[in-house]
């Protein structure tokens, strides 16, 4: 009477599959954004060896995300590196990059970065209110290694700014 039939309500487990879905996007943007990202950061050494560990990182991410996706039954809903990435990317190699996009490049990075952490925190929530101990544990890895790279971009704003400015 009046509310909806049961079988259309929203369970919390479709809210946190929902939740791992915009994750897996938000992961799999982190590692196109990095794939672009590359030609533009390779004058800056320290910048380039982050980047390719952060891409490294983020294709772990994408794996690990889908694998607990798959554990709840439910599998990517895209492929992981879009085709539309792969192109930018080739782009992005055949002009070499545009070193002057690297301070905008890093500031959406920071920015990117601290949307990724607010997703972790949702799910790793979200995972600990429907008993998920196993993804707990796995989203709690993932958003340390996602801290850490955070940190080290912090760390490291100055001398990039630095470098940049040097380089011009």
């Amino acid at each position: 009477m009046g509310g909806k039939a049961k079988s259309t309500e929203r369970t919390a487990l479709d809210v946190y599959v929902d939740c791992l879905r915009g994750h897996l996007a938000i992961e799999t943007r982190a590692v196109e954004n990095a794939l672009s990202d590359l030609p533009a950061c390779e004058q800056q050494a320290r910048l380039s060896a982050r980047l390719e560990q952060d891409l490294t990182m983020g294709r772990s991410h994408v794996n690990e995300i889908t694998i607990i996706l798959a554990r709840h039954g439910h599998h990517p809903p895209v492929p992981h590196e879009t085709v539309s990435s792969v192109l930018s990317t080739v782009s992005s190699f055949l002009h070499g990059g545009d070193d002057d996009d690297i301070l905008q490049r890093t500031l959406k990075t920071v920015g990117y970065r601290a949307h990724q952490l607010a997703s972790f925190e949702t799910l790793i929530r979200l995972a600990s209110r429907l008993g998920f101990a196993e993804d707990v544990k796995i989203l709690t890895c993932l958003r340390d290694e996602e801290i850490t790279s955070a940190d080290w971009l912090g760390a490291n704003l100055t001398s990039i700014i630095d470098d940049y400015i040097d380089a011009l």
